[in-house]
């Protein structure tokens, strides 16, 4: 399992940081050690007495010879190779020798050794704990992913089933628009046929109608010219309209003449001929009683 970089990074710094704070000591420590601080030395001058002088001082005293000139000072003599040695110095802590250097050495490399296996140990165990952060992750996406492919899988089914209810539904409307059309079409065409036959019996009756109400007014015509009482001097080619309203029974409520070419005896004489022909002679259709009958009253 690859180790994420930051910890990776985090294990080369540490290391680092260890050796070179171990370098940085054992070199101020050789540093010190070779800038101690030089004891200073101390010329004093004398001159060589004879003992028999010495003796004799006390008797007589000579004269003092001259002093003589003061030697030269010594050339400084090369600085010996120092030891191994732990050396004092006021001026800062005490500099350790090489096997104090190799123990602090074998210290830190011990150090560092605990170090890195503490770090590996715990490198160990959060690898370890991100193996099974990532094993636990892993199964739940992959239980949510079946779950999700479940869920996908009865709603695709469900689909499914509402897309057949639907089409089924639609073929039954469609049969259902289909049988309707053709029991309307069918009812339409016998709603025609009915009016045909309506009309044609209808036209059958107005025909019969036309021909009964024509007989009956020819009928009241002649019973109004047999009795019309004719006026002197009236023109040849009498034509006038007489408008007649009948009550039940045959008997005249009204009688009138509209247009006429004769005179106005002519206009009396006819209307006093529908009142002595009543009652007229019934109509075909009772429904004709109450109503204006016209006819042409043209005898000849």
């Amino acid at each position: 399992m690859r180790e994420p970089d930051r910890d990776r990074w985090l294990s080369i710094g540490m290391s680092v940081l260890l050796h070179g704070t171990i370098i940085g000591l054992l070199a101020y420590g050789w540093w010190r050690y070779e800038h101690r601080p030089v004891i200073p030395s101390v010329s004093v001058e004398a001159r060589v007495v004879d003992a028999q002088a010495l003796n004799g001082m006390g008797a007589a005293r000579q004269p003092a010879p001259l002093p003589k000139a003061p030697p030269p000072p010594p050339k400084p003599k090369p600085k010996p190779k120092a030891k191994p040695q732990a050396v004092s110095s006021p001026q800062g802590p005490p500099v350790p020798t090489t096997a104090q250097a190799l123990a602090l050495r074998a210290q830190a490399a011990q150090a560092e050794a605990q170090h890195l296996a503490a770090a590996e140990a715990e490198r160990a165990r959060l690898q370890k704990q991100r193996a099974a952060a990532r094993a636990e992750a892993l199964a739940k996406a992959q239980a949510e992913a079946r779950k999700r492919a479940e869920a996908e899988k009865l709603a695709q089914e469900q689909r499914a089933r509402e897309r057949a209810e639907r089409l089924a539904e639609q073929r039954q409307m469609a049969l259902e628009r289909k049988l309707a059309a053709e029991r309307a079409a069918a009812a339409r065409a016998a709603r025609i046929a009915q009016l045909r036959q309506a009309l044609a019996e209808n036209a059958q009756s107005d025909a019969k109608m036309r021909a009964a109400t024509a007989g009956w007014i020819s009928q009241v015509t002649q019973r109004v010219e047999a009795a019309w009482i004719k006026p002197p001097n009236t023109g040849q080619n009498l034509s006038c309209i007489v408008h007649v309203t009948l009550v039940k029974g045959g008997a005249v409520a009204g009688a009138s003449v509209g247009e006429c070419n004769g005179d106005e005896a002519v206009r009396q004489s006819i209307e006093a001929a529908v009142y002595r022909a009543s009652p007229l002679p019934p109509p075909p259709d009772p429904a004709l009683y109450n109503q204006e009958l016209n006819f042409v009253f043209a005898p000849q």
